[in-house]
């Protein structure tokens, strides 16, 4: 594999990288050090991860080479005059970030992101049919809540950051919901007048009622229990998401 070689090499660059930084002046000094930081860690980010490398990534890792030989040759204070001490920052930060999301691509962390990804969606698709029987305002939330879901399963597909951000402020009112609609199904076992009331907003029998009041009881469960894993996993991992 040549994954491991240079990754070392990368690694290898950005120590250089760090030295010349030392040496600058068109830096203030707490950016100096915030880059200093942020380079030393991506630096011991990439040394690790060689050592662990289980997915020999050639391409992505040609990449990484290539981006931080980019970062040293405009680690001077000439560039950084011209480009703007926030802009080479943006740059050192970008390496750093691509520094803690190698692991999912070398190695084979991905496999968590995916579970999550696969929680996320089957409990969404929960909380909708949750939904289904709940009072229209309900259902209104959650047909607002439609396109941010939509947007943040495809963003989360190519591991873009906003989905982690869309996916993280549409998990709440689904979980809320859930706590309610299981709260209330419940209701309709043990509150003969909330069993009467939903057997005749239904339609239906009241035998009928209390087997719909189970089926949602367990998606309403299904739908707390993967979203809480979700969420707590896309923040276990979000380094992943760039």
């Amino acid at each position: 594999m040549k994954s491991p070689e240079l990754l070392r090499e990368t690694a290898k660059v950005l120590e250089e990288t760090e030295e010349k930084i030392k040496g600058l002046t068109s830096l203030s000094p707490k950016r100096k050090q915030i880059a200093l930081k942020k380079i030393r860690e991506a630096k011991e980010n990439f040394r690790k991860i060689a050592d662990d490398v289980v997915i020999d990534n050639e391409e992505l890792a040609n990449f990484f080479l290539k981006r931080a030989v980019k970062l040293k040759n405009s680690t001077n204070n000439k560039s950084i005059e011209r480009l703007g001490e926030k802009e080479y920052l943006k740059d050192v930060e970008a390496m750093f970030r691509y520094s803690k999301a190698a692991p999912y691509d070398f190695a084979g962390l991905m496999k968590y992101v995916n579970r999550a990804y696969k929680a996320y969606v089957w409990g969404m698709v929960s909380f909708f049919v949750v939904t289904a029987f709940l009072p229209v305002e309900f259902k209104i939330t959650s047909l607002i809540l439609l396109i941010p879901i939509l947007l943040s399963l495809l963003s989360l597909r190519k591991r873009g950051y906003t989905g982690l951000m869309l996916a993280f402020a549409a998990i709440p009112i689904p979980l809320i919901t859930g706590a309610l609609a299981v709260r209330a199904y419940i209701d309709v076992f043990i509150n003969p007048t909330a069993l009467q009331e939903a057997a005749q907003g239904l339609g239906v029998s009241t035998t009928t009622a209390q087997i719909v009041a189970g089926v949602m009881v367990l998606f309403g469960i299904a739908e707390l229990v993967l979203l809480s894993y979700a969420i707590y996993m896309f923040y276990k991992h979000r380094h992943a998401f760039l």
